[in-house]
C-alpha cells in the first residue's frame, strides 16, 4: 500500500478501495507531450523516438519546439516526421523554454480541447520503462494534483533532481540571490562553486547510490526538466506566460501553484532518466548569466 506525505509530515494511507478504483477506470486522458529543443538534435530524436515506444492507451501527441536558429536543428527523425502523433513547430528564433512550450499549446488549442495532462520536457529525457505516460495516467486523475513531479535521476550517476524544492524559499534567499546574479563576476564563481557541489555529489552517488523514494510527497516546486500539468492547472487559470526568457520555471510553475490553492506532488512511481551533459564550459557564459539576472528579478518583483 502506498503512502502519501502531505506538507505537514502527516501520513496519509490510501484507501485499498481508492486503489482498486484507479485500477477499473477505463477512461482514457488526452497527453499533450512538449519538448522544447535549442541545438540538441540528437537528444530530440531519441526524445521522439521512446515517447512514440510507450504503452498508453490514452491519447498522445508528441510536439516538437525547435528553438534553434537554424532549419535542420530540430531533431525529429525521419521515421517519425511523417507520424500523426507527431508534429514539429519551427519557430525561427529563440523564444526561451516556456516561451516555446507556450507557443506549442496555443498552437495545440486551435485544433484541439485542452488535454488532461500537458507535458513540458527537455528533450535530453527518456522514460525508464514503457509504461511511464501510462502509470502518470493511471495513478493521478481529477483535480489533484495539478501538478506532478516524477522522479529524475541522471543516467549513470543516480543523482535524484526531485524534489527540485520541498519548501518556498524565504524572501531574504531569493533577494541574495538576485544580488548573487546581478554582476557576471559573482554570477561566474556562484556557478563555478554549485558545478563542483553536483559533480561532487554525483561522484559520491556513484559509489553510495541513494535509496529510490517510497511514497509520494507533496513539495513546493518541481525540477524543469520534466513536469507534467494537469488540465485543473489551466482551468483554475494557471498558464505558460513566464515573464522571464530562461531560468527560473520551476519558482513560477511553484509560486502559480500556490496563488491558486492547488497542489505539486511528487511522484516517486513515475520515473525518468536525464542525460544532463556535466559540462563547465558554459559557466562563462554571459548571456546565461544575463538570463539569470533577469529571472531572478523578475521573482523577486512578482512574487517575493
Amino acid at each position: 500500500m502506498r503512502r502519501l506525505l502531505v506538507p505537514t509530515t502527516e501520513v496519509v494511507e490510501r484507501e485499498p478501495e481508492r486503489d482498486q478504483e484507479h485500477a477499473a477506470i477505463t477512461t482514457h486522458d488526452d497527453v499533450l507531450l512538449i519538448c522544447v529543443n535549442y541545438r540538441k538534435p540528437t537528444e530530440t530524436q531519441h526524445f521522439v523516438a521512446t515517447a512514440l515506444e510507450q504503452t498508453i492507451h490514452s491519447s498522445l501527441q508528441v510536439v516538437v519546439v525547435d528553438n534553434s536558429p537554424f532549419p535542420g536543428e530540430g531533431g525529429v527523425p525521419a521515421s517519425a516526421s511523417s507520424d500523426p502523433h507527431v508534429k514539429t513547430i519551427a519557430t525561427g528564433e529563440n523564444l526561451g523554454y516556456f516561451g516555446g512550450a507556450a507557443a506549442a499549446l496555443a498552437d495545440h488549442l486551435k485544433s484541439h480541447p485542452l488535454p488532461d495532462w500537458v507535458i513540458v520536457s527537455n528533450p535530453d529525457v527518456y522514460f525508464s520503462g514503457h509504461d511511464v505516460l501510462q502509470k502518470l495516467c493511471d495513478l493521478h486523475r481529477g483535480d489533484a494534483p495539478a501538478v506532478i513531479a516524477p522522479s529524475i535521476r541522471t543516467v549513470n550517476k543516480a543523482v535524484e533532481q526531485n524534489p527540485y524544492m520541498r519548501h518556498r524559499p524565504s524572501r531574504l534567499r531569493m533577494h541574495v540571490y538576485r544580488w548573487l546574479f546581478s554582476l557576471y563576476a559573482v554570477d561566474v564563481v556562484w556557478e563555478g562553486s554549485s558545478w563542483v557541489k553536483h559533480r561532487l555529489l554525483e561522484m559520491f552517488s556513484k559509489v553510495h547510490p541513494p535509496a529510490a523514494a517510497a511514497v509520494p510527497e507533496y513539495i513546493y516546486a518541481p525540477h524543469g526538466s520534466f513536469i507534467a500539468l494537469h488540465r485543473s492547472y489551466f482551468e483554475k487559470g494557471g498558464n505558460l506566460d513566464y515573464g522571464a526568457f530562461l531560468f527560473g520555471e520551476e519558482i513560477f510553475i511553484a509560486e502559480t501553484v500556490r496563488r491558486l490553492g492547488l497542489t505539486v506532488l511528487y511522484e516517486p512511481a513515475v520515473a525518468i532518466e536525464h542525460t544532463e551533459r556535466s559540462t563547465a564550459a558554459g559557466l562563462w557564459n554571459r548571456d546565461a548569466s544575463r538570463f539569470r539576472r533577469e529571472a531572478s528579478r523578475f521573482l523577486v518583483k512578482s512574487y517575493f
